[in-house]
């Protein structure tokens, strides 16, 4: 009689262990699903932007490079900076028409230095006209390091960085080894002339070492740092 409970209570913890087993095989994959999604719901919808007011002819007269930076800045500006600077072109810039499009764009945010923006790196969708959370965090001293200790880089609001991925394969190598490169002018200006439209201050480093710059912001290593762009309010 003994011998018959004890095999009894084996079988049930065996069979509670089988039942629990299954049921957690069946509910992974939707808690992954769930996991996945989460993770690519973290993205946030910048607001429609109304245009800029002020010509590109006075805008083209005020542009200077500005070291000095207040903040916060707004979601609205913040907008109208991304939509303006790295909307998609068309046919009017030639043989840099592809090119251009194809150069990636990543935000590293302060500290409640942009309003309904939590410190972060962040990728712009063009397309969408969204911010993809990359990191979560201020990584602006780390950035500022990474740029020969340039203060004005852990005082900006945010910083742009331009990525260019030269792969063989990618138009960024295509005929012009210095392409990446003029594509990062091109954008460069267009922030310049966008924050002196909005009211902000911008400025554009060249000098920081590449290899920093892409651990902080975990690209692929094909991808390759081409601008850092400090941008603030006006003091």
């Amino acid at each position: 009689m003994i011998g018959r409970r004890r095999f009894l209570k084996r079988f049930l913890i065996l069979a509670s262990f089988i039942a629990a087993s299954i049921s957690a095989f069946i509910t992974l994959p939707s808690m992954l699903r769930r996991s996945e999604r989460t993770i690519e719901e973290k993205i946030i919808a910048l607001p429609k932007p109304p245009p800029i007011s002020m010509s590109v002819e006075d805008a083209i007269q005020k542009r200077r490079s500005i070291r000095e930076y207040k903040h916060p800045i707004d979601l609205i500006r913040l907008s109208q900076l991304l939509l303006n600077s790295f909307k998609k072109v068309g046919e009017g810039y030639g043989l840099l028409t592809a090119a251009l499009n194809e150069v990636d764009v990543y935000l590293s945010v302060g500290e409640e230095k942009v309003v309904g923006v939590p410190a972060g790196v962040y990728l712009y969708l063009r397309d969408e006209h969204a911010l993809k959370v990359h990191r979560e965090g201020n990584y602006l001293q780390e950035l500022s390091s990474a740029a020969l200790n340039q203060p004005w880089v852990e005082e900006a609001c945010f910083n742009i960085v331009l990525f260019a991925n030269l792969r063989e394969d990618s138009r960024l190598r295509e005929g012009v080894v210095e392409l990446p490169h003029l594509c990062a002018g091109v954008l460069g200006e267009k922030v310049y002339l966008a924050a002196v439209g909005l009211g902000l201050a911008c400025v554009v480093i060249g000098a920081f070492y590449e290899d920093r710059v892409k651990a902080i912001f975990e690209v692929d290593s094909a991808k390759t740092p081409l601008y850092i762009i400090s941008v603030g309010d006006l003091v």
